[in-house]
């Protein structure tokens, strides 16, 4: 049970940082070319909605092949399986 909670915190934290690199960096850019009056505006909020949404499917994209890449590693590191190139298998 305690590693189930631990992996699924450690999801948690990753979906988070990568979600926040992602708007952090976007916002950023904008500021930078744009100006600090700019953060005052209805318009650079429209557009910070739109990178949180961006920030959120690259933290999901970046979780689900965390995830792939962890059942991948945890499948091929179990004993006892039949290896994949066993020429009983072709």
């Amino acid at each position: 049970m305690m590693n189930l909670i631990r992996h699924t915190f450690f999801f948690m934290l990753q979906f988070v940082g990568a979600a926040l690199v992602v708007v952090s960096g976007c916002v950023a850019v904008t500021l930078y070319h744009r100006g600090m009056p700019y953060s005052q505006t209805p318009e650079f909020h429209a557009t910070l909605l739109i990178y949180i949404k961006a920030g959120v499917a690259a933290g999901a994209l970046f979780c689900l092949i965390l995830l792939c890449y962890h059942l991948t590693r945890k499948t091929l590191q179990e004993p006892g399986d039949t290896p994949w190139n066993n020429p009983d298998n072709i």
